[in-house]
Protein backbone atom coordinates (compact mmCIF):
# COMPACT_ATOMS: atom_id res chain seq x y z
CA UNK A 1 0.00 0.00 0.00
CA UNK A 2 1.41 3.45 -0.89
CA UNK A 3 2.17 6.10 1.71
CA UNK A 4 -1.17 7.72 2.62
CA UNK A 5 0.56 11.02 3.34
CA UNK A 6 2.07 11.05 -0.17
CA UNK A 7 -1.41 11.09 -1.69
CA UNK A 8 -3.27 12.71 1.18
CA UNK A 9 -5.20 15.19 -0.96
CA UNK A 10 -6.76 12.24 -2.81
CA UNK A 11 -7.91 10.40 0.31
CA UNK A 12 -11.39 10.70 1.87
CA UNK A 13 -11.94 13.55 4.29
CA UNK A 14 -12.31 11.15 7.22
CA UNK A 15 -8.86 9.70 6.46
CA UNK A 16 -7.32 13.18 6.36
CA UNK A 17 -9.02 13.99 9.67
CA UNK A 18 -7.66 10.76 11.21
CA UNK A 19 -4.13 11.59 10.08
CA UNK A 20 -4.58 15.11 11.42
CA UNK A 21 -5.60 13.76 14.82
CA UNK A 22 -2.42 11.67 15.00
CA UNK A 23 -0.29 14.65 13.93
CA UNK A 24 -1.88 16.76 16.66
CA UNK A 25 -1.09 14.18 19.34
CA UNK A 26 2.52 13.99 18.18
CA UNK A 27 2.97 17.76 17.89
CA UNK A 28 1.85 18.27 21.49
CA UNK A 29 4.07 15.59 23.02
CA UNK A 30 6.62 17.13 25.37
CA UNK A 31 9.54 15.33 23.72
CA UNK A 32 8.47 16.50 20.28
CA UNK A 33 8.17 20.11 21.44
CA UNK A 34 11.63 19.92 23.02
CA UNK A 35 13.19 18.38 19.90
CA UNK A 36 11.86 20.97 17.50
CA UNK A 37 12.75 23.87 19.76
CA UNK A 38 16.22 22.40 20.13
CA UNK A 39 16.90 22.62 16.41
CA UNK A 40 15.04 25.92 16.13
CA UNK A 41 17.69 27.32 18.50
CA UNK A 42 20.43 26.39 16.03
CA UNK A 43 18.94 28.46 13.21
CA UNK A 44 20.57 31.71 12.18
CA UNK A 45 17.51 33.68 11.14
CA UNK A 46 17.55 37.42 10.42
CA UNK A 47 15.37 39.51 12.71
CA UNK A 48 11.97 39.88 11.11
CA UNK A 49 12.64 37.19 8.50
CA UNK A 50 10.16 34.99 6.66
CA UNK A 51 9.95 31.21 7.02
CA UNK A 52 8.15 28.45 5.16
CA UNK A 53 7.26 25.02 6.54
CA UNK A 54 6.81 22.55 3.71
CA UNK A 55 4.35 19.86 4.70
CA UNK A 56 2.88 21.75 7.63
CA UNK A 57 0.14 19.27 8.55
CA UNK A 58 -2.01 20.66 11.36
CA UNK A 59 0.08 23.81 11.70
CA UNK A 60 1.51 23.26 15.16
CA UNK A 61 5.15 23.36 14.07
CA UNK A 62 4.66 26.42 11.85
CA UNK A 63 2.99 28.26 14.72
CA UNK A 64 5.76 27.25 17.11
CA UNK A 65 8.36 28.39 14.59
CA UNK A 66 6.86 31.88 14.59
CA UNK A 67 6.50 31.85 18.37
CA UNK A 68 10.00 30.54 19.17
CA UNK A 69 12.26 32.33 16.67
CA UNK A 70 12.95 35.82 15.34
CA UNK A 71 10.72 35.29 12.29
CA UNK A 72 7.98 37.85 11.77
CA UNK A 73 6.24 35.79 9.09
CA UNK A 74 5.68 32.04 8.83
CA UNK A 75 3.79 30.21 6.10
CA UNK A 76 2.68 26.58 6.27
CA UNK A 77 2.26 24.77 2.96
CA UNK A 78 0.50 21.41 2.77
CA UNK A 79 -1.19 19.36 0.03
CA UNK A 80 -4.17 18.45 2.23
CA UNK A 81 -7.09 20.90 2.04
CA UNK A 82 -8.50 19.38 5.22
CA UNK A 83 -5.29 19.95 7.20
CA UNK A 84 -4.89 23.47 5.81
CA UNK A 85 -8.46 24.19 6.92
CA UNK A 86 -7.71 22.78 10.37
CA UNK A 87 -4.50 24.83 10.61
CA UNK A 88 -6.32 28.03 9.77
CA UNK A 89 -9.04 27.20 12.31
CA UNK A 90 -6.44 26.63 15.03
CA UNK A 91 -3.92 29.36 14.27
CA UNK A 92 -5.31 31.60 11.55
CA UNK A 93 -5.85 34.53 13.93
CA UNK A 94 -2.13 34.83 14.77
CA UNK A 95 -0.53 37.83 13.03
CA UNK A 96 2.18 36.85 10.57
CA UNK A 97 0.98 33.25 10.29
CA UNK A 98 -0.78 31.75 7.27
CA UNK A 99 -1.45 28.36 5.68
CA UNK A 100 -1.87 27.48 2.00
CA UNK A 101 -2.35 24.40 -0.13
CA UNK A 102 0.52 23.36 -2.35
CA UNK A 103 2.84 20.65 -3.66
CA UNK A 104 6.35 20.65 -2.19
CA UNK A 105 7.84 19.81 -5.59
CA UNK A 106 6.12 22.66 -7.42
CA UNK A 107 4.87 25.31 -5.01
CA UNK A 108 4.26 28.24 -7.33
CA UNK A 109 6.06 30.47 -4.80
CA UNK A 110 8.27 33.21 -6.23
CA UNK A 111 12.05 32.84 -6.30
CA UNK A 112 14.01 34.00 -3.24
CA UNK A 113 10.92 34.58 -1.09
CA UNK A 114 12.03 33.10 2.25
CA UNK A 115 14.91 33.23 4.71
CA UNK A 116 14.13 29.74 6.03
CA UNK A 117 12.59 26.54 4.69
CA UNK A 118 11.65 23.71 7.06
CA UNK A 119 10.74 20.10 6.37
CA UNK A 120 9.54 18.73 9.71
CA UNK A 121 8.81 14.99 9.34
CA UNK A 122 7.51 15.64 5.84
CA UNK A 123 10.33 14.93 3.38
CA UNK A 124 10.06 11.16 3.98
CA UNK A 125 6.51 11.29 2.57
CA UNK A 126 7.34 13.07 -0.69
CA UNK A 127 7.88 11.02 -3.85
CA UNK A 128 11.02 12.46 -5.47
CA UNK A 129 12.37 14.29 -2.40
CA UNK A 130 15.22 15.66 -4.53
CA UNK A 131 12.70 17.76 -6.46
CA UNK A 132 11.33 19.12 -3.18
CA UNK A 133 14.82 20.08 -1.99
CA UNK A 134 15.58 21.82 -5.30
CA UNK A 135 12.30 23.71 -5.03
CA UNK A 136 13.20 24.77 -1.49
CA UNK A 137 16.55 26.10 -2.70
CA UNK A 138 14.79 28.12 -5.40
CA UNK A 139 12.47 29.74 -2.85
CA UNK A 140 15.26 30.68 -0.44
CA UNK A 141 16.92 34.07 -0.46
CA UNK A 142 20.72 34.15 -0.89
CA UNK A 143 22.20 33.01 2.42
CA UNK A 144 18.90 31.42 3.46
CA UNK A 145 18.72 28.24 5.52
CA UNK A 146 17.00 24.90 5.29
CA UNK A 147 16.19 22.64 8.24
CA UNK A 148 15.18 19.02 7.67
CA UNK A 149 13.95 17.03 10.66
CA UNK A 150 12.83 13.47 10.00
CA UNK A 151 12.70 9.99 11.47
CA UNK A 152 14.83 6.93 10.82
CA UNK A 153 11.72 4.85 10.30
CA UNK A 154 13.72 1.75 9.35
CA UNK A 155 14.53 1.34 13.06
CA UNK A 156 11.16 2.08 14.68
CA UNK A 157 10.38 -0.45 17.40
CA UNK A 158 8.02 -1.07 20.30
CA UNK A 159 8.71 -4.77 20.84
CA UNK A 160 9.60 -6.04 24.30
CA UNK A 161 10.91 -9.35 23.00
CA UNK A 162 10.89 -11.75 20.03
CA UNK A 163 7.58 -12.08 18.18
CA UNK A 164 5.91 -9.25 20.09
CA UNK A 165 2.54 -8.75 18.31
CA UNK A 166 2.71 -5.00 18.82
CA UNK A 167 5.92 -4.92 16.77
CA UNK A 168 4.04 -6.64 13.96
CA UNK A 169 1.57 -3.75 14.11
CA UNK A 170 4.24 -1.06 14.09
CA UNK A 171 6.09 -2.76 11.21
CA UNK A 172 3.09 -1.83 9.07
CA UNK A 173 3.72 1.90 9.57
CA UNK A 174 6.76 2.27 7.27
CA UNK A 175 4.99 0.12 4.68
CA UNK A 176 1.80 2.20 4.66
CA UNK A 177 2.63 5.67 5.98
CA UNK A 178 6.22 6.35 4.88
CA UNK A 179 7.41 6.80 1.29
CA UNK A 180 11.13 6.38 2.08
CA UNK A 181 11.94 4.89 5.49
CA UNK A 182 15.69 5.18 4.79
CA UNK A 183 15.58 8.89 3.91
CA UNK A 184 17.70 10.08 6.85
CA UNK A 185 20.56 7.85 5.73
CA UNK A 186 20.74 9.46 2.29
CA UNK A 187 19.79 12.98 3.36
CA UNK A 188 23.30 14.53 3.52
CA UNK A 189 24.05 13.45 -0.05
CA UNK A 190 20.66 14.64 -1.25
CA UNK A 191 21.14 18.07 0.32
CA UNK A 192 24.57 18.50 -1.24
CA UNK A 193 23.29 17.43 -4.66
CA UNK A 194 20.53 20.02 -4.39
CA UNK A 195 23.12 22.75 -3.79
CA UNK A 196 23.09 23.12 0.00
CA UNK A 197 26.04 23.23 2.36
CA UNK A 198 25.52 21.28 5.58
CA UNK A 199 26.20 23.42 8.63
CA UNK A 200 25.09 20.89 11.22
CA UNK A 201 23.86 17.31 11.40
CA UNK A 202 22.63 15.86 14.66
CA UNK A 203 20.44 13.14 16.15
CA UNK A 204 17.45 13.55 18.45
CA UNK A 205 16.71 10.29 20.32
CA UNK A 206 13.01 9.64 20.82
CA UNK A 207 11.79 7.16 23.40
CA UNK A 208 8.17 7.21 24.43
CA UNK A 209 7.13 6.15 27.92
CA UNK A 210 4.12 6.40 30.20
CA UNK A 211 0.92 6.78 28.19
CA UNK A 212 2.93 6.84 24.91
CA UNK A 213 -0.02 8.51 23.17
CA UNK A 214 1.57 8.91 19.76
CA UNK A 215 3.05 5.41 19.67
CA UNK A 216 -0.40 4.06 20.50
CA UNK A 217 -1.71 5.73 17.34
CA UNK A 218 1.00 3.87 15.40
CA UNK A 219 0.07 0.55 16.99
CA UNK A 220 -3.66 0.93 16.37
CA UNK A 221 -3.19 2.17 12.81
CA UNK A 222 -0.75 -0.66 12.13
CA UNK A 223 -3.30 -3.14 13.44
CA UNK A 224 -5.89 -1.69 11.07
CA UNK A 225 -3.49 -2.16 8.15
CA UNK A 226 -2.97 -5.82 9.15
CA UNK A 227 -6.74 -6.36 9.14
CA UNK A 228 -7.26 -4.51 5.85
CA UNK A 229 -4.51 -6.56 4.18
CA UNK A 230 -6.04 -9.80 5.43
CA UNK A 231 -3.02 -10.68 7.58
CA UNK A 232 -5.03 -10.90 10.79
CA UNK A 233 -8.73 -11.13 11.60
CA UNK A 234 -10.54 -8.21 13.16
CA UNK A 235 -11.27 -10.36 16.22
CA UNK A 236 -7.62 -11.38 16.49
CA UNK A 237 -6.56 -7.76 16.20
CA UNK A 238 -8.97 -6.73 18.95
CA UNK A 239 -7.74 -9.49 21.25
CA UNK A 240 -4.10 -8.56 20.62
CA UNK A 241 -4.67 -4.91 21.48
CA UNK A 242 -6.66 -5.76 24.60
CA UNK A 243 -4.03 -8.23 25.81
CA UNK A 244 -1.38 -5.56 25.37
CA UNK A 245 -3.55 -2.91 27.10
CA UNK A 246 -3.80 -0.77 23.96
CA UNK A 247 -7.57 -0.43 24.09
Amino acid sequence: MPDLYATISETPRETQEMLGDALTIRANETQMVEMRRRYFSWLDIPEGGAGLEIGSGTGHVTADLLRSTTLSEAVGLDPSPVLVERSNDLFGNIPGLSFVEGDARSTGVSDESFDLAVFHTSLCHIPNPDAALSEALRMLKPGGQIAVFDGDYATITVGLGPNDPLQACVDQIPANLIHDKWLCRTLPQRLRRAGFEIARCDAHPYMSEGEASYFLTLVTRGADFLVNDGLISEQGCHCTLINQNCL
